[in-house]
């Protein structure tokens, strides 16, 4: 890590030998606060609670908002041109950034780290878990700190600038904030401690610390592998889409393997994973089809203009994320359908709703790709296709239910009739009218937005 040329800039930048003595002061003051306001004989306990929540505070919350300051200020002071021109590849970049922005957050958590182990050094065991607790306080301070900087480049706007997408940057971190699901309270209540009934993931007992560990150690990886996708991106490094699927399948075997019998959900298997492999790869595909609408118009001629050329390498690197992503909805869903289930679902024909939503949400992307490629001609796509969307999903349902009842209300929105009602072939023709009409209208707009402008390109070149 010393030889990482973005580790020393860091280093440079925000490392100042007498921040050592001003971070030992603060902390020393900020412990010694609750210990004079309680007993003599609580003092201990008073110092080991107060430097648990301090070194937490600095490694999560600190250490976030730190990490994805290094990013803005590149934004802010126009460096990021000179980072892409260097010769830095993306996981130094990540490791550098991660690592050194964040040095003040990570002074402070030393500090408290210190005090947790002096204080919990001298009872019976007490070593031992003062060690873990500042291990999984590293753990998840690295996770959040990766999930901050990746939302930060969510938020950037075209050309780098920060375009405060509020929208696209809590998402992420909302993720990661829910990533144990329902175990959280499992996991809380038995923070730090191996007794009571443990948590069972893909048959595998896992008591307090080894859960937090485990989902500790997934929000990481998922962490840096979406960090250095989209610095791959922001630093004009090509890659194949290959991290986007890996990471809902990681996330999808991460969920698949709970159980969940308090929500009446099947148990581990494979048809667990299959189930949540959907339901993420359906919610990560509406996700970046809305983010990448910006970019929409460039990507698909992009896309054009390597097939042309015959470099089809190019063509899948420039290729959005969203068909990634819904074929592998498609993949899992289908696999789901095939697979017995080992368990009664919380909702009957789950597996069938689930295929109604991934046909409805081509429609949806097809008719959100097609407001992108109008770039220029329309003001904001993205609002076009929302209005869009609220019209076909809940203003059209409704006027032909008020109009000729609920069986035209069903034509019109299969999927929410899906919900009360077992999914049927009328609900699925419906569908299929629908899902046709929008991606005829898409080629229509592809055929004049990024056809054309791709001919006309290949003859100047010739």
């Amino acid at each position: 890590m010393t030889h990482n040329p973005e580790f020393q800039r860091q280093l440079w930048l925000n490392w100042r030998p007498a921040q050592l003595g001003w971070s030992l002061l603060l902390t020393a003051l900020l412990l010694a606060t609750p210990m004079v306001l309680v007993q003599p004989g609580d003092r201990l306990h008073a110092l080991l609670v107060a430097a648990l929540i301090g070194m937490w505070i600095a490694a999560a919350g600190l250490g976030s908002v730190l990490a994805g300051r290094g990013l803005n200020e590149e934004a802010h002071q126009h460096t990021w041109d000179w980072q892409r021109l260097s010769a830095l590849t993306p996981w130094q970049m990540a490791w550098g950034k991660l690592l050194g922005a964040p040095l003040a957050a990570w002074l402070y958590m030393l500090w408290c780290a210190l005090a947790v182990l002096a204080t919990s050094a001298g009872q019976p065991g007490g070593l031992a878990w003062g060690v873990h607790a500042v291990l999984q306080a590293v753990l998840w301070g690295l996770a959040l700190q990766a999930w901050s900087m990746h939302s930060v480049l969510m938020g950037w706007g075209p050309k780098e600038q920060p375009a405060r997408r509020i929208r696209f940057v809590l998402v992420p971190l909302l993720f990661v904030m829910v990533l144990p699901g329902p175990i959280l309270g499992r996991l809380t209540e038995q923070l730090g401690r191996e007794e009571g009934r443990p948590v069972l993931w893909w048959s595998v007992p896992l008591h307090g610390r080894g859960a937090i560990y485990l989902f500790g150690a997934i929000a990481l990886g998922l962490g840096l592998l979406a960090l250095w996708r989209l610095l791959c991106t922001r630093l004009d490094v090509r890659t194949l889409p290959w991290a986007w699927p890996l990471g809902l399948c990681v996330a999808g075997l991460a969920f698949g393997g709970m159980h969940l019998d308090a929500m009446q959900l099947q148990g581990p298997g494979p048809a667990s994973f299959f189930a949540w492999t959907t339901g993420l790869a359906l919610a990560g595909t509406a996700y970046v089809c809305l983010h990448g609408m910006d970019e929409g118009l460039r990507s698909w001629r992009q896309v054009q203009w390597c097939v042309l050329q015959g470099r089809w390498r190019g063509a899948l690197e420039a290729l959005p994320l969203w068909p990634v992503s819904w074929l592998l909805a498609v993949l899992a869903c289908a696999l789901w359908l095939l697979w017995p289930a080992g368990g009664q679902p919380l909702v009957p024909g789950a597996a069938q709703l689930a295929a109604l939503a991934t046909a409805q949400l081509l429609r949806d992307a097809a008719l959100a790709t097609g407001f992108s490629l109008l770039a220029g001609r329309i003001k904001s796509p993205l609002a076009a296709f929302a209005v869009t969307w609220l019209l076909v999903n809940i203003v059209l349902p409704l006027l032909a239910f008020g109009l000729a009842g609920a069986d035209a209300a069903v034509l019109a929105q299969p999927l929410a009739a899906g919900l009360t009602k077992p999914v049927t072939s009328g609900m699925w023709l419906s569908l299929a009218v629908q899902v046709g009409l929008a991606l005829a209208w898409l080629a229509h707009v592809f055929r004049q937005r990024v056809l054309g402008f791709a001919r006309e390109q290949h003859t100047a070149v010739r």
